[in-house]
């Protein structure tokens, strides 16, 4: 072997050596200081997550009130699409954006631009009939739809755009309708037995609301505002026996599928979320705590001057007058604000307060519906409670209740002297089954002798003195309320908020309503708004329900009495 050879034999031999040194290095750095970053990149592995879909929302005779649907993102991709001048016309007017704007995304060189972040499914669908339509990138964005419109809108609130429950029912419920999303770590190696990857599904609900039944309360609610010029107002309807809600309803409304448009105290539930000083209907309860302490009967009298001052404060009938001797019935019938207090003042504050507490007064009743208010009512000792207090309360100012707490609490009249909780879900019907509510009850403030004579006195309040609150061939029982406003401290000379909770059949109660006017102009009185409200929506609403009137029934009542004798 020359020289020449040997040099080209080392230079062999130490090209070798070199190359081993780096492969070997190379390997010691892949296999040894970057194993774990390596590993990670180099795993057949991927997360996956399943999403659900939102549970449906049905009334209770199984209209779809609340759904799903999807609106659209949209983007392209600009190196794919073939002519930027023409994309950017069509779309300009099918997005509503400046075509200048969308020419300076299309020719630009990002890999991908966002030309919209949410558009309807109907401009989706405007897109996909263009003839590039391929070059669009159109995803879908899961968006709550609610076919019945602004119907039922506070009680069934709004999901907003990251599937949150913003209000009402959609709130509450939040964690049922919107399931459980599932993510897993899976191996797409096609060696590997693949494995599903299973979300829990939203839950559907079926509500105790009757569509035709709101749709009624809600006409006639915009009825009344419109007749008496008032500024808002709520209707309720329950059944006192069980405390289902068959509709609810508050205007100002709005579309929850625009929910982004409207300000937070438009989006509140005024029926639950919003307090008032409730005026006369409060007699209800002071008459039946007076009754059931056995401080007084139904065939008692006092002694009624029109005017009663108690801790400095002055409480006047509302007409001025001075009846004199009053019993009990008239008390009622003529909503004598010196009776109510001479009944709480006699009552005293400990006996009085906790009747008031019983009836649930100062605490949220637990419906099932999102951010339930507790209502403001002062003990003796609070800060803001004094000794007239007592007084004014006994007719129902100085105290606030939501419109759910009043005909809750009033609920125990018609039937028996027991409140019901009230609520809005009639069952849940998910993966494992389904759940039916069963009537709970939530408290019994009187005794059942007590609630019959109340209910008495109620029929012949509204038979003497609120003619306008009759319907033909029903006994109505009920009071009217009309209670000043109070703002800052004052209560304003002008304003007023008229009301009025009536049920029927009175001997044998299917329904209560409570009938809540804000600030009319034509009348300040409830029984001169609210009242014949009432009536309207009753007069329909037993046609409806199809609850037959009392001839009728007691007809019934007969051939059954017959048919039952030996």
């Amino acid at each position: 072997m020359n020289k020449s050879q040997q040099r080209r034999l080392f230079m062999v031999v130490l090209g070798l050596v070199v190359a081993t040194i780096i492969i070997v290095g190379r390997l010691v750095l892949f296999q040894v200081v970057e194993a774990a970053t390596w590993a990670e990149k180099a795993t057949d592995e991927v997360r996956v997550i399943a999403r659900p879909d939102r549970g449906i929302i049905f009334d209770r005779n199984g209209a779809v009130l609340a759904a799903n649907t999807a609106d659209y993102q949209v983007g392209v991709s600009p190196r794919l699409v073939t002519d930027a001048e023409q994309m950017a016309t069509d779309l300009a007017s099918i997005l509503q954006k400046p075509r200048y704007e969308i020419l300076g995304a299309l020719e630009s060189d990002e890999p991908f631009v966002l030309l919209a972040g949410r558009v309807s499914e109907a401009v989706a669908d405007l897109i996909r009939t263009l003839a590039y339509a391929d070059e669009i990138q159109l995803d879908p964005l899961p968006r709550r739809f609610y076919p019945q419109g602004q119907l039922l809108c506070h009680v069934l609130g709004y999901v907003d755009f990251e599937g949150s429950g913003g209000a009402g029912v959609e709130g509450y419920y939040q964690r049922e309708l919107a399931g459980e999303a599932a993510t897993a770590v899976i191996n797409i190696s096609p060696l590997t037995e693949q494995r599903n990857v299973i979300a829990r599904e939203g839950a559907d609900l079926v509500l105790t609301i009757d569509r035709s039944v709101q749709y009624l309360a809600e006409q006639h609610l915009a009825r009344a505002l419109q007749e008496y010029r008032a500024a808002s107002g709520s209707i309720i309807v329950m059944d006192p026996r069980t405390g289902a809600i068959l509709a609810m309803t508050s205007w100002p409304c709005y579309d929850p599928y625009k929910f982004y448009e409207e300000g937070r105290n438009i989006l509140t539930n005024p029926a639950v979320q919003q307090q008032h000083e409730p005026g006369s209907v409060m007699k209800l309860v002071t008459m039946a705590a007076g009754l059931d302490s056995g401080f007084f009967s139904s065939q008692s009298t006092y002694y009624d001057a029109g005017v009663l001052e108690v801790g400095g404060h002055k409480t006047y009938n509302w007409d001025r007058s001075a009846p004199g001797i009053t019993d009990m019935t008239t008390l009622l019938a003529r909503s004598l604000n010196v009776g109510a207090a001479t009944l709480a003042t006699t009552l005293g504050p400990d006996t009085y307060y906790a009747y008031m507490q019983k009836f649930g007064f100062g605490r949220p009743t637990g419906i099932d519906l999102m951010s339930e208010a507790s209502g403001t009512m002062w003990l003796p000792g609070d800060e803001f409670w004094t000794e007239a207090t007592l007084a004014t309360n006994a007719y129902g100012q100085g105290i606030a209740v939501t419109p759910l707490q009043m005909i809750t609490a009033i609920s125990a009249i018609p039937n028996n002297g027991v409140i019901m909780q009230p609520y809005i879900v009639q069952e849940i019907r998910g993966e494992n089954g389904t759940f039916v509510h069963e009537p709970t009850v939530l408290s019994r403030p009187i005794k059942p002798e007590i609630a019959q004579e109340v209910n008495a006195m109620a029929i012949t309040a509204v038979a003497r003195e609120v003619n306008e609150a009759q319907i033909t061939g029903y006994t109505i029982a009920g009071k009217t309320g009309t209670a000043q406003i109070a703002e800052n401290g004052i209560y304003l000379p002008d304003d007023t908020i008229g009301s009025f909770i009536g049920w029927l059949p009175a001997d044998n109660p299917e329904v209560i309503i409570y009938v809540k006017l804000d600030r009319p102009k034509t009348q300040p009185w409830g029984s001169l708004t609210a009242a014949p409200a009432f009536a309207d929506l009753a007069d329909e609403l037993v046609v409806l329900l199809d609850i037959p009137p009392d001839n009728v029934r007691l007809q019934a009542d007969v051939m059954a009495a017959r048919n039952s004798s030996p």
